[in-house]
């Protein structure tokens, strides 16, 4: 497989260290070519939790920003795009997903099967989960693992080198931070 671009969004409402490991781990990890971060416009899950504009985000992540192969974009918020399905969509209609991969937290692994249209999701990009403390029951108890145990790759080599779909829980180790907890000091 050639992936080599990997998705990865958010409210990054601050940006903060778990993001920065996010961003090192699949990088270096998957041998990423480009990482694109989205910042979301909307979230069906949760309420819009960033009050600045969308380009006073899209320039503070730039500029906190240090990777050179980090492209901050602003795709959600001009084409309104409502989740994660949707932007997914709208990429594939201009080229195929099979070049990307959809990097998530630990944590979204567990609600992964609300998420609008997941399914398709499942079917359309391998999606590399990184490890986040906190969440381990997560892994053996969402709901994707329990219907689609078999899309879960054991290991990296074998993640990078299957073919769409599939699953990676990248790392064993990660950082114990989240941005509503940064909000909320």
């Amino acid at each position: 497989m050639t992936r080599t671009i990997g998705l990865y969004g958010g409210f990054f409402n601050p940006l903060h260290e778990g993001h920065l490991h996010v961003i090192k781990t699949s990088s270096e990890s998957l041998n990423l070519k480009k990482l694109i971060l989205l910042p979301t416009y909307q979230n069906p899950l949760k309420e819009n939790q960033n009050p600045k504009s969308i380009y006073s985000q899209i320039s503070d992540l730039r500029l906190q920003i240090k990777e050179p192969l980090v492209k901050v974009s602003d795709f959600e918020h001009r084409y309104q795009m409502k989740s994660t399905y949707d932007v997914l969509k709208k990429i594939s209609t201009k080229c195929s997903l099979n070049s990307f991969y959809l990097i998530i937290g630990l944590d979204q692994l567990g609600h992964f099967h609300e998420w609008m249209e997941y399914e398709w999701i499942t079917k359309n990009i391998s999606i590399c989960v990184i490890y986040r403390p906190r969440y381990d029951g997560f892994i053996e108890n969402s709901t994707i693992k329990k219907q689609h145990p078999n899309l879960f790759m054991p290991n990296l080599a074998k993640f990078i080198n299957s073919s769409t779909p599939c699953f990676h829980i990248l790392g064993d180790s990660g950082v114990n931070i989240s941005s509503s907890e940064l909000r909320d000091v």
